[in-house]
């Protein structure tokens, strides 16, 4: 982006960056978040202030190809502090936000760019024909895809299932959101190379070798947003079968003591004290 002039970077970073937002917060199922009128405001304050950080990373500081991991550090903080998420939540949203923009963003860049014979960044910032369909059209899909998440109600995850809260979840959740964000940013990098460094490659079989391996990360961020959904899943349900044993031995409890058998009624009692306290 360091060839982009002020009022380009505003119009891509910003929109990127709201557009993210959207993603990230309905794939983790705080579809109530949007009932709130303030929390747009929210919203577009975080927008703003990610859209600064990202242009002095990259403009002033140059840090083009570190800026996507510390504006994504920058999401999760001003997550929690402006928009009132916790931990957990900010953590989630913006790697799942990040990953279903790049899943987007990625393959697209990569078509749109040899259907438009783009060389270079030189070529696509300076010629206003092409910035714009591949902006707006990058745009308009992204839109789509957060659309069909608050149509269809989607989520990767539920945070707001308040049942939900071992341990064990979210160690292994995290695991997930890390191997999700290293697998995004490494095809972050190969993408920036093949279309902005293209001629920085000599070779064609190393640009072929590139595209494969560009859709190979790209087909693995895939099966890791799934594996997340998954344990999700899992949780949820072996949950749910915890509650219903629990709700099962207190009937069970219920009927003991109707029949006066309060010894074996205790036995019972001690034996679910165990149980809630194991799970």
């Amino acid at each position: 982006m360091e060839n982009m002039s002020l009022l380009q970077f505003i119009l891509v970073s910003f929109s990127e960056q709201v557009i993210f937002i959207f993603l990230g917060t309905l794939s983790i199922g705080k579809y109530h978040y949007f009932k709130i009128h303030s929390n747009y405001y929210r919203i577009l304050s975080t927008a703003s202030l990610v859209t600064v950080i990202s242009y002095i990373l990259r403009e002033k500081l140059g840090l083009l190809s570190e800026a996507p991991l510390l504006v994504l550090f920058a999401d999760i903080i001003l997550m929690i502090f402006i928009m009132r998420f916790n931990f957990y939540e900010a953590i989630t949203s913006s790697v799942l936000g990040f990953s279903l923009i790049m899943l987007v963003e990625i393959p697209f860049s990569v078509i749109i760019t040899l259907l438009l014979g783009i060389n270079g960044a030189e070529e696509l910032y300076q010629n206003a024909v092409n910035f714009a369909i591949f902006v707006l059209s990058t745009r308009l899909l992204q839109i789509v895809l957060a659309f069909l998440f608050y149509r269809f109600k989607f989520k990767v995850v539920n945070m707001e299932n308040a049942n939900i809260r071992t341990k064990v979840y979210y160690i292994q959740l995290i695991v997930y959101l890390i191997s999700l964000c290293t697998i995004g940013f490494l095809t972050f990098l190969m993408t920036r190379m093949l279309i902005f460094e293209k001629t920085a490659i000599t070779s064609s079989q190393n640009v072929y070798l590139l595209r494969i391996n560009i859709f190979i990360s790209l087909f693995v961020t895939i099966i890791l947003t799934l594996a997340v959904k998954n344990i999700h899943e899992f949780y949820k349900n072996k949950n749910t079968l915890n509650n219903n044993e629990i709700v099962q031995n207190i009937e069970y409890i219920y009927r003991l003591i109707d029949e006066q058998k309060i010894n074996e009624a205790k036995n019972a009692l001690i034996s679910l004290k165990s149980h809630i306290i194991e799970h």
